[in-house]
């Protein structure tokens, strides 16, 4: 319709953005224009920098932000999870097997505010007993926002050109923490056997990290409240629809997808990317959790402080 309000969407670029930027999914009562960014954080500074009127966003941040009164409001959808276990590297030389092994060590990671770090440091804080202080940790630039570290950690600013695995296999890191796989060569997972360990993981405590969720600019929802009702039905539409593809063994690039598809249906059932609070309240809980730990709140927040109510089974 002519007349309709335009909602412009910074989305991430994965299959349960895809159909919310190609227009197979549209909104009833307002114009969607969503733009995949393959680059998060590009997405991320043009939504907080006001081009768009929501987006795909760091949870890390938000919580940082949301924390400090900034104008900002989630729906409780999360396109964007992946277990850190993974994410822990170290050069293929190294003696580091065990993650226990890594205090006392030097770990470079891209933010404090990274929110791939804030679920790695937790992970290793309550399955392994390695506190933050435990850790000399190294960033490139400082965090956008200040933060109170815990007690007795270290983190220093130290700039250079070179990525952070670069860095790490000239030996300057004992391991680095970063939310994507290294370009370079030479490096392997600290945790040999990391899907099984993420496995094990999901299947004791239920909790499958997310690292984005949509939010909105507190204004446009002020103005058009009918928008985060309206976003969630639209992203639950889309990510249906990416799974239904994933169930095509012809879609997929990937020769052996289907027996990835058996395999992950028998971990977590036939939808991972739940979205909604209920389904998600434990996930949430210790993401908020850490956040207060490892010093990124300046305010006490909750899950209702967070997310607008929606009706989850509209």
């Amino acid at each position: 319709m002519a007349n309709q309000p335009t909602l412009s969407l910074a989305a991430g670029y994965h299959l349960r953005a895809k159909a919310l930027c190609d227009g197979r999914v549209k909104l009833k009562n307002f114009e969607l224009k969503a733009i995949a960014f393959e680059n998060d954080g590009e997405g991320h500074d043009e939504f907080m920098a006001g081009k768009y009127d929501a987006g795909e966003f760091s949870l890390a941040m938000y919580l940082a932000l949301k924390s400090r009164g900034a104008p900002f409001m989630a729906i409780p959808v999360f396109p964007n999870r992946k277990f850190r276990q993974s994410y822990i590297f170290v050069p293929d030389g190294s003696p580091l097997t065990d993650a226990k092994q890594l205090k006392g060590k030097k770990v470079g990671i891209p933010s404090w505010l990274n929110t791939a770090g804030l679920w790695a440091r937790g992970i290793l804080r309550d399955e392994y007993g390695v506190q933050a202080a435990d850790i000399h940790w190294v960033m490139p630039r400082k965090n956008k926002v200040d933060v109170t570290l815990p007690a007795g950690t270290r983190l220093d600013v130290v700039a250079s050109e070179d990525s952070l695995a670069a860095r790490m296999l000239k030996g300057e890191f004992d391991a680095i923490i970063v939310p994507d796989f290294p370009e370079e060569k030479g490096w392997r997972r600290l945790f040999a056997d990391s899907k099984a360990v993420e496995q094990e993981f999901f299947q004791r405590t239920g909790i499958f990290p997310t690292s984005h969720a949509i939010t909105f600019h507190a204004a446009y929802l002020e103005k058009n409240p009918g928008a985060a009702q309206e976003m969630f039905d639209a992203c639950e539409a889309a990510k249906n629809l990416a799974l239904r593809d994933d169930a095509d063994a012809t879609y997929s690039n990937f020769v052996w997808n289907r027996q990835v598809w058996e395999e992950q249906r028998s971990v977590m059932g036939a939808d991972p990317w739940k979205f909604g609070i209920k389904q998600n309240e434990k996930v949430l809980n210790t993401i908020v959790r850490y956040a207060g730990e490892q010093g990124l709140l300046a305010n006490k927040v909750t899950i209702n402080d967070l997310f607008v109510q929606i009706d989850e089974a509209s």
